[in-house]
């Protein structure tokens, strides 16, 4: 990381961005004067704007077993013993390339005794008046190269898969407006139910406070829950503030995303997480990506402003 700055500012369009260098994390986000994400700075402890992985949300534990060995990950939390959130947000990013509206982030998490896979990311954010915000991560494991003192042909060739999966931590906020005065509109037909460890235990229909698909109003709501059964082709969370018509959409493409009220920060925002795997995948399977020596996968989301009249 360029020791001399900690972060990166783009701008375009009318929105400004700043990016952390460290875990390459969304530290703010405005249009004109108007946040559209609680900034990092006031939101400490809360993960706010990080790039989670190799794994979003909870892996119940800390633990999971993959090909008969048990790993053990480092860090868990307070109060669930749950491993939250990955390690990419203790990551340090390089500028490759940045241009006044775009940013290109890269760096190399190297394997751990929880984690035994190496994985290089390359992370893109640009600011457009036709987006808003576009960010996009690509990630593989590197093919190893034989040497006379490393890997020999055969094993370089075959290289297991690493077990990998991927999620967004902004929390929206439609400017100044309070939450309990914003809707939320999200088209998922099914919420995970979980143990506080993190462990999935099944699902339900969305019902009652936990239906967001007609864009119900906030107030009096408390939801910390993974959702799915989103549109195939993708999918737009938008919270509006009726009053003042003004609305931040999200626009992603994964099959899961947890939606988070924010108590933790006195409900300044709501956290709208797109993620490519529910809870505790590591040990239930579901959703867990392989990924292949070599191959990138890609993913990401945006946001952008809209008035309504």
């Amino acid at each position: 990381m360029d020791e001399s700055r900690s972060s990166v500012t783009i701008t375009g369009g009318g929105y400004v961005a700043e990016i952390g260098l460290r875990g390459g994390q969304l530290l703010s986000l405005r249009h004109e004067q108007d946040e559209l994400v609680v900034p990092a700075a006031q939101a400490e402890g809360s993960y706010a704007g990080a790039v989670l992985a190799p794994w979003p949300n909870r892996i119940a534990g800390a633990t999971y077993v993959h090909d008969e060995t048990l790993y053990e990950l480092p860090d868990p939390e307070e109060g669930t013993g749950a491993a939250l959130h990955g390690l990419l947000r203790h990551a340090d990013f390089e500028v490759v390339r940045q241009e006044e509206s775009g940013v290109e982030l890269t760096t190399l998490l190297e394997a751990s005794e929880g984690y035994p896979f190496a994985l290089e990311f390359v992370l893109f954010y640009r600011v457009s008046a036709d987006i808003g915000l576009a960010a996009t991560l690509m990630t593989r494991q590197p093919e190893e190269t034989p040497t006379e003192e490393g890997v020999d042909a055969f094993q370089a060739a075959n290289a297991a898969p690493a077990l990998y999966g991927v999620g967004f931590h902004p929390y929206l906020r439609a400017g100044s407006a309070p939450l309990d005065e914003c809707r939320l509109r999200l088209p998922a037909r099914t919420v995970a139910t979980t143990e506080a460890t993190g462990k999935v235990t099944g699902r339900k229909n969305v019902s009652g406070d936990l239906d967001l698909s007609n864009g119900p109003l906030l107030v009096g709501r408390t939801i910390d829950h993974a959702y799915t059964d989103l549109p195939e082709e993708g999918w737009t969370a938008e919270l509006v503030h009726g009053p003042s018509g003004f609305v931040v959409r999200m626009i992603a493409d994964t099959p899961w995303v947890q939606v988070y009220t924010g108590e933790q920060l006195d409900r300044a925002g709501v956290a709208v997480e797109p993620m490519t795997c529910p809870p505790d995948a590591f040990n239930s399977g579901e959703d867990v990506i392989y990924l292949i020596p070599g191959r990138w996968h890609r993913v990401g989301y945006s946001i952008e402003v809209r008035h309504r009249d």
